[in-house]
């Protein structure tokens, strides 16, 4: 902007007439010259702190959107992006194929049948008292009937 344009504008910043792209304009402008004249530097005071501060904001938005504009990402950042990717994507497929794929059947195992003289009995009793009263209870029984208990233990030596 040159001096003629600059007088223009504080002329009509002096008026009263001048529009805030206007203001911004001639703030711009005064801040861009190294050695202002006295009137200008009393127009720059007036013009006040908050219009200076929009100057430089926009002044330094701007530099900013031209450098990153012409900048290119960097390659790290390209290479992340591919490998989270690639992540997300083997994931998902991941996931779809665990869905289609049949559950695995169980397996039988073999138990060898016992011969029981008689059926074993069901526990109707030790069913009151203390935790304590009831496991002696219960192990009572269970030495009340010692060929439950081997083929119990003889089943879990087989397996």
């Amino acid at each position: 902007m040159t001096n003629k344009d600059i007088q223009t504008l504080i002329n009509k910043f002096l008026a009263g007439l001048t529009s805030p792209q206007e203001e911004l304009q001639l703030t711009q402008a005064l801040q861009q010259h190294n050695s202002l004249p006295a009137e200008w530097q009393a127009i720059n005071l007036m013009l006040g702190e908050l219009t200076q501060g929009e100057a430089a904001y926009d002044t330094i938005m701007s530099q900013r959107n031209s450098h990153s504009a012409s900048s290119k990402p960097s390659a790290i950042l390209v290479a992340l992006r591919f490998i989270s990717s690639a992540a997300a994507i083997y994931l998902v497929g991941l996931f779809i194929w665990l869905q289609l794929q049949p559950a695995p059947k169980a397996q039988m195992t073999y138990t060898p049948k016992i011969e029981q003289s008689k059926p074993a009995p069901q526990p109707a009793y030790c069913t009151e008292g203390t935790p304590r009263e009831i496991l002696m209870c219960y192990i009572e029984h269970r030495k009340a009937q010692p060929d439950t208990y081997k083929q119990l233990k003889q089943m879990n030596n087989e397996n």
